[in-house]
């Protein structure tokens, strides 16, 4: 008979996802049904794997089964060389964690197709849409290196089956687990959705065009398969979910809610969409020798680590011994230009505190290249390539000239002198405040705003404040007076477009000559305002007003669906570049360190009011979809 998850407080729950062990003749095998209705079975021959070899499809099954404490065991699985041990734990009504463990007899490559046969009715969707016909994805090969590669993009490893007003879905673990060996495929004839961990296509050597990148060498053997020497083992781990959805906006949010709840990321929505940003866009550093993590910008931008987006995305998972890793990912030709080598010392002393070790050389060299580029406390980004005023900050495609000082740039620069006194190296507090006169400088005094650098004086720059809030949660210190942020603010917000802060603009807030509204060109970039509204409540303005403001702003981001992008258009609101978009993450983690060295105890109402919108509420400790419309998702309708 099914078995019902046997926990106390599942009771009260009108449904819940039931684990059904059936024994048959040539073995055991697990099904997924909700109120004796079956949501996932075995995909073919009463087999729920499938092992993949060179020259052999082999469907796995199991001699055994037992329960304990309301866990399943198979046992007794095998393959040529391989054998395998798989385990389904209920986390919650409506969540089912499923390991699949297999161990190598004899060296060998592989990989596994974890799949399952979906209901008869419903629709079949990916977190980017519905799915009507047969399709595959690639969630963990992506980027330049696999230019011509077939399979189309998704950074999600989500897919499910929307029936009567129920979601049934399966999630992925973040590629960085699979050896950056991460497919998705969907077979609407059989009604088959899979998660895979590899595609079986052949030993080629992947490299990264040294013209898409700072100038350095990318390059590593790669395949398709999972690779494992006699003894090993390995662990691929995956989830079962339900949920209540009527929209592809609740597809997407109950998607997010799912693996928020499976990795503890669930004291709020916001947390759940911005840490698991962070854990979806973790890689194996395959194509470099630095270390064996680092977190990717967005599936096209492919298998390198940008010190800012690294940095930013670290902060989001606030995993040790991941930030560890993720930063020594970084080497020298990521340093020397932009803003990098500031956040790569800024990281460095915060790698240092939680106890990890320092690629001294590296730390050095950048503490020299900021000091180099240094002119009476102001940081003069150097070109990247000789021919082009760009490549001086974050937003890289704005022209500076070669001795005009960016304020996004200086804000990190103070921090970045702190973190290298705290290093060791020879700062002094003069040096360290001859930067913060320098950054300053940047006010403009008549216009009442940040100027985007020391002489482009007409132009409002919406990154100036984000190393200000930077350093004060790092090292505690406000850089600027309080009266430059509140003016810098209530111009911003007087001037600001319907849809958030231009990055850059005229003083009036209209676009620049040329500009169209997003990228860089005049879009507006979530962490940008993040900040500006958290350097207010650091420098005194009513916490209210600014919680007010965060939350508009929210709610321009997540309009179209419950994703952070690169930035949104200040034109028509539209989202623009990556969805899932790396560096906002961090803003989970600075929102919280601000409030912590304020002092502000209690409940995060951001959160909270946030929570409301999106009709997410909490039971028994997980994060659940709340019935009914709300403001981001109303009456349940489809965006």
């Amino acid at each position: 008979m099914p078995w019902l998850v046997a926990l106390g407080w599942f009771q009260p729950l009108a449904r819940a996802l039931e684990l059904d062990v059936v024994r048959e003749t040539d073995g055991a095998m697990v099904r997924i049904l909700e109120n004796g209705k079956s949501v996932f079975s075995p995909i073919e021959g009463h087999a729920g794997l499938v092992a993949l070899l060179p020259g052999a499809r082999v469907l796995v099954r199991y001699s055994g089964a037992t329960r304990e404490n309301g866990v399943v065991t198979l046992r007794g699985g095998t393959a040529p060389g391989l054998s395998f041990v798989e385990t389904f734990r209920p986390l919650h009504a409506d969540l089912i964690e499923r390991v699949v463990s297999v161990t190598a007899d004899s060296d060998q490559r592989y990989y596994l197709e974890l799949g399952w046969k979906a209901p008869d009715a419903g629709d079949f969707y990916s977190f980017m849409g519905k799915e009507p016909a047969t399709r595959r994805y690639s969630v963990g090969c992506s980027g330049p290196e696999f230019a011509g590669h077939s399979q189309a993009l998704q950074t999600f490893p989500f897919l499910g089956c929307l029936s009567e007003g129920r979601l049934f879905g399966i999630l992925g673990d973040t590629p960085g687990n699979w050896e950056n060996r991460s497919f998705m495929g969907l077979e609407t004839e059989r009604r088959v959705v899979s998660l895979a961990t590899g595609d079986g296509s052949p030993r080629r050597v992947i490299s990264l065009p040294r013209e898409l990148d700072a100038t350095t060498v990318y390059r590593a053997p790669f395949d398709g398969w999972q690779h494992l020497e006699k003894g090993e083992t390995a662990r691929f781990t995956t989830w079962i979910f339900g949920s209540p959805a009527r929209s592809l906006y609740d597809v997407q949010l109950a998607a997010h809610l799912a693996l928020a709840n499976a990795k503890g990321f669930n004291h709020s929505g916001l947390e759940a969409i911005l840490r698991n940003t962070s854990y979806l866009l973790l890689r194996r550093n395959l194509l470099r020798p630095e270390s064996d993590y680092l977190f990717i910008s967005g599936v096209g931008y492919g298998w390198k680590q940008w010190v800012s987006d690294g940095f930013w995305m670290s902060r989001g998972l606030d995993d040790p011994a991941f930030d560890r890793q993720a930063h020594a990912a970084v080497f020298y030709e990521r340093l020397d230009y932009e803003d990098n080598a500031q956040y790569y010392l800024i990281w460095s002393a915060l790698v240092k505190r939680a106890g990890g070790e320092l690629d001294q050389r590296t730390v050095g060299r950048a503490y020299h290249y900021i000091r180099t580029h240094e002119q009476d406390g102001l940081y003069f980004p150097p070109r990247l390539t000789p021919d082009k005023k760009i490549m001086k900050t974050y937003h890289d495609q704005l022209p500076y000239e070669d001795d005009d000082a960016p304020s996004s740039d200086q804000g990190f620069h103070c921090g970045a002198l702190m973190a290298a006194k705290e290093l060791g190296f020879p700062v002094t507090d003069a040096d360290i405040e001859r930067a913060i006169a320098g950054y300053r400088r940047m006010f403009n005094a008549d216009g009442g705003y940040f100027a985007t650098s020391l002489k482009q004086q007409d132009h409002i720059g919406q990154d100036s404040l984000y190393g200000e809030v930077l350093t004060y949660s790092v090292f505690g210190r406000k850089l600027l007076p309080d009266d430059m942020v509140r003016r810098h603010l209530e111009t911003s917000v007087r001037v600001q477009s319907p849809y958030g802060m231009r990055v850059i603009s005229k003083a009036n807030g209209d676009l620049l000559e040329g500009h169209s509204g997003v990228y860089v060109f005049g879009g507006s970039w979530f962490l940008n305002d993040g900040a500006n509204y958290l350097a207010g409540l650091i420098h005194g303005m009513d916490e209210n007003w600014v919680n007010e403001r965060l939350l508009w702003r929210l709610e321009k981001e997540l309009a179209s669906m419950p994703a952070f992008h690169e930035s949104i258009s200040t034109v028509d609101g539209h989202p623009h570049g990556h969805h899932l978009y790396s560096w906002n993450s961090g803003f989970w983690w600075l929102h919280r360190e601000v409030r912590a060295r304020m002092g502000l105890a209690g409940p995060d109402r951001l959160a909270a009011d946030l929570d409301r919108e999106l009709g997410v509420g909490r039971k028994d400790g997980f994060l659940v979809m709340e019935p009914g419309g709300t403001k981001l998702r109303p009456g349940g309708q489809g965006k």
